[in-house]
């Protein structure tokens, strides 16, 4: 087995015209009908919206003359069949919504294939497709936010309208990206298969489900977080906190896999504390950064955050060390390291 260079490398360097010149169209012409389709449920709330509301103002305006004959009763009739047809028209479109999300991928997919000539088996293929259902689900971030523009002069609406968009698309665009990112997930498990002992292949495979993860991780622990931009609250339901912590689990295992046919690659280690620190798992997370300065005993941003780390826990005298060793390499974040000493609460 050759020695590793993960960070910064693509495995398979085949399709780079085809993912630059090709892949921009076709995305271009498949984001229109998820937009498109989703528009389209909101024309038919909009639709019996008006409708309904037009009804119950014309039975209030008419009412005292409604109830001096039989058409009260006719119209009440109409309300209810109004409403009744609404509701059975609701559930039937969201029957069918996910089938329509997978007739889209399938779409984007056959004209990713067209273009790939693919072959099952073929690894290059493989990844084409798992680099191109991600490219497409990283257009698709934020979309939930912007689905509608008004004019300039709406402006102070803007936030209004974004938080409208969100409330009502943003299950739709989780489900979309989700469905993407899982074909990802499937078409790199297809690659392992197809080269079950190459370590580039493993990070491949990684990567797909730590994507999948950032799905279902908790906004708030992201960096760049915006307080002020509106979030449902399901965004921070234990539904996503266990779906992210069984995707991370296997992202972690993944590394795992690589840590052994690379044990001293430091990129790897690194990648597992990330995981670890998502999963909330600092004992785990301790470990791989210490192992990551016995392979590169000069990282002062892995000892800073290892520092960061011991105090956090409670391992001040460990956490000083490093103190000491930040200062006196006149490492500019030495001080900051201070800030955390005495955070560690043990019956919290």
């Amino acid at each position: 087995m050759s020695s590793s260079r993960i960070e910064g490398e693509t495995y398979f360097q085949a399709n780079t015209f085809f993912y630059n010149d090709h892949i921009n169209p076709i995305i271009a012409s498949i984001i229109p009908q998820f937009e498109g389709m989703m528009r389209s449920y909101v024309i038919l709330h909009l639709i019996f919206l008006i409708l309904g509301g037009i009804e119950c103002i014309l039975m209030v305006t008419f009412f005292s003359l409604l109830t001096q004959s039989a058409l009260l009763a006719m119209c009440l009739a109409g309300v209810f069949l109004t409403f009744f047809s609404y509701f059975i028209l609701k559930v039937y479109y969201q029957t069918k919504k996910p089938e329509q999300h997978k007739e889209i991928i399938q779409r984007y997919l056959a004209a990713c294939k067209s273009l790939l000539n693919y072959q099952e088996g073929c690894p290059e293929h493989h990844i084409a497709l798992a680099n191109a259902c991600c490219k497409l689900a990283n257009n698709l971030h934020g979309k939930e936010y912007n689905f509608y523009s008004f004019p300039q002069w709406l402006k102070s609406l803007h936030s209004f309208i974004e938080k409208f968009s969100c409330w009502w698309h943003w299950q739709d665009v989780h489900r979309f990206k989700e469905l993407l990112l899982l074909t990802s997930v499937e078409e790199n498990i297809k690659l392992v298969k197809c080269e079950p002992t190459s370590l580039e292949v493993h990070a491949s495979l990684a990567n797909a489900y730590v994507m999948l993860s950032g799905l279902y991780v908790d906004p708030r622990k992201l960096e760049g977080y915006d307080e002020e931009r509106w979030m449902p609250v399901e965004r921070y339901s234990f539904q996503m906190e266990e779906k992210f912590r069984a995707i991370a689990e296997r992202a972690i295992e993944e590394f795992k896999v690589l840590n052994d046919y690379a044990p001293n690659d430091p990129w790897v280690h690194a990648q597992l504390a990330y995981s670890y620190r998502d999963l909330q798992m600092p004992k785990e997370e301790i470990k791989e950064y210490e192992t990551i300065l016995k392979l590169n005993p000069g990282d002062r941003e892995t000892f800073y955050k290892l520092g960061l780390l011991y105090f956090q826990q409670g391992f001040n005298a460990q956490g000083l060390r490093v103190y000491e060793e930040l200062k006196r390499t006149h490492y500019k974040k030495a001080e900051s390291l201070m800030e955390n000493y005495g955070l560690f609460k043990p019956f919290s």
